[in-house]
């Protein structure tokens, strides 16, 4: 989860959020920094410490010590408080905070609510990364194991599932009703067990699929993903070396039934019910949110689930889910990308692009696109940057939330020097309600983008400026 977005999420709900920063001070936004008189913390523990009032040091000294050495933890220390702690970068890490004391607190219930949507993004979003390392090492290190095409595809299709789970999120902030589509669970269940490969290995933990095809649910590739690698990764954690698990699935009338089976530890009874609690755990490592999310999955699908463990013999989830019938191609199966021919060869050889993005990952992936496309591009990180930066431009790319300015205000400053003309704006966020009229974008440019929407952006923002242009000499 980039920093960029736990700061949009933390920002555009109203949640506290302390951040280390590379050079040891903290950082910290407008709802930690009012309740602490205006001035950040030199501390993110004591920083957190002071929001939170009446909190268990050593669990929250814990969770910032996990997060810093690159775990994410989350921990419920009352109701109606909640702490997620994040890794940011080696040795650093950010803390996000809910809590009813605070004095930023309108709502309760909204902030526990939003604290849990972050907190279930993050983990959505680590799980990918996790079969991305794991795939990236197996590359690297045994290119016989893993041919580079299977493994890039497997890379590819375990971002787009963090990629899934950060519009889901921008959808629910936004209250928008998802879209209604079909997918096949079987195809979802192979690539779960493909992906978890890399880790099994490691634990020597076996991992096998018995499924039918053609197991039509209505949901979305992301939701079914989700509840399949949650069950079979929690699984993978939970056996010793040697142990195995299995997951089945096939029709049952109007129903798709779906089953993951381990043969490790069980759980006791009073561990059972409270096996789907959001922030119960029983591993030290874990967050406490892998099966509640999953119940909340399967039950927005209009499913249900049921869990069938005890003590030294394994556990079971069985899940039921409406079946959708019909055929349609599974959504696991990548969509191509066009990064070329989106612009006129003589267009793109004309172009040059002021790009103003603070995040280098996401600077350095615009650059690449642009250039594999023959689109020259200035790329800064700052508004300074953009400011002092060498034009005119064919058309500019400008993220909203910069260090030094707000994205809006840096384009009506460009305009002004005659730099550019024409520019989208990048954010997963909607426009400010006090947006400068003099920064108003010809394009809005949702975050994340693929490379062919970045493209068709640009494309519209020179051919249209082209157009004025000639418009204006005749």
């Amino acid at each position: 989860m980039s920093l960029e977005l736990i700061r949009w999420v933390a920002n555009q709900l109203r949640l506290a959020l302390l951040e280390d920063e590379e050079d040891g001070t903290v950082r910290g936004n407008v709802h930690a920094l009012a309740p602490l008189g205006g001035t950040a913390p030199t501390d993110l523990f004591a920083g957190a410490q002071r929001l939170l009032g009446d909190v268990d040091a050593e669990r929250l000294d814990n969770a910032i010590a996990s997060a810093r050495g690159g775990k994410q933890a989350a921990f419920a220390p009352r109701p109606g408080a909640h702490v997620l702690a994040i890794p940011t970068g080696a040795g650093r890490a950010a803390v996000l905070i809910t809590s009813q004391e605070s004095p930023v607190a309108e709502s309760v219930q909204a902030k526990a609510a939003a604290a849990d949507l972050a907190a279930g993004v993050s983990h959505e979003v680590a799980n990918a990364l996790s079969a991305i390392v794991g795939w990236a090492q197996v590359a690297r290190e045994r290119p016989d194991k893993a041919p580079p095409e299977e493994a890039l595809a497997l890379i590819e299709k375990s971002a787009q599932v963090a990629r899934d789970a950060t519009q889901d999120l921008l959808r629910m902030v936004r209250q928008t009703n998802y879209e209604r589509t079909r997918t096949d669970l079987s195809v979802v269940i192979r690539d779960v067990v493909r992906l978890l490969r890399p880790e099994a290995q490691t634990k020597r933990v076996t991992v096998n699929a018995e499924v039918e095809d053609s197991c039509w649910v209505e949901g979305k590739r992301s939701q079914l993903f989700s509840i399949v690698w949650n069950l079979a990764h929690n699984a993978v954690q939970m056996v010793p070396a040697g142990g195995a698990v299995s997951i089945h699935t096939r029709p049952r009338g109007t129903l798709i039934e779906l089953e993951v089976r381990d043969d490790g530890p069980g759980m006791s009874e009073a561990q059972k019910e409270r096996a789907f609690e959001p922030y119960y755990t029983t591993r030290s490592e874990g967050t406490g949110l892998g099966l509640a999310i999953v119940r909340g999955t399967v039950e927005s699908l209009g499913g249900r689930i049921r869990l069938d463990t005890s003590p030294g013999r394994g556990a079971r989830f069985r899940i039921q889910l409406p079946e959708a019938g019909g055929e349609r191609e599974s959504e696991m199966v990548p969509k191509a990308t066009r990064i070329s021919r989106v612009m006129k060869p003589e267009e793109a050889e004309r172009a040059h692009v002021l790009v103003v993005e603070d995040d280098e990952g996401v600077r350095g992936l615009i650059s690449m696109t642009l250039g594999l496309s023959n689109v020259s591009s200035t790329c800064v990180g700052t508004a300074a940057e953009a400011l002092a930066s060498k034009g005119p431009f064919s058309a500019a790319l400008i993220d909203l939330t910069l260090p030094d300015e707000r994205g809006d205000i840096l384009l009506g400053q460009l305009r002004k020097k005659g730099l550019v003309t024409r520019a989208a704006i990048m954010s997963g966020a909607p426009a400010p309600a006090d947006a400068d009229p003099d920064g108003h974008p010809e394009r809005w440019l949702r975050k994340p983008f693929d490379p062919s929407d970045l493209l068709v952006a640009v494309r519209e923002l020179i051919e249209s400026g082209a157009g004025t242009q000639s418009a204006a000499s005749s």
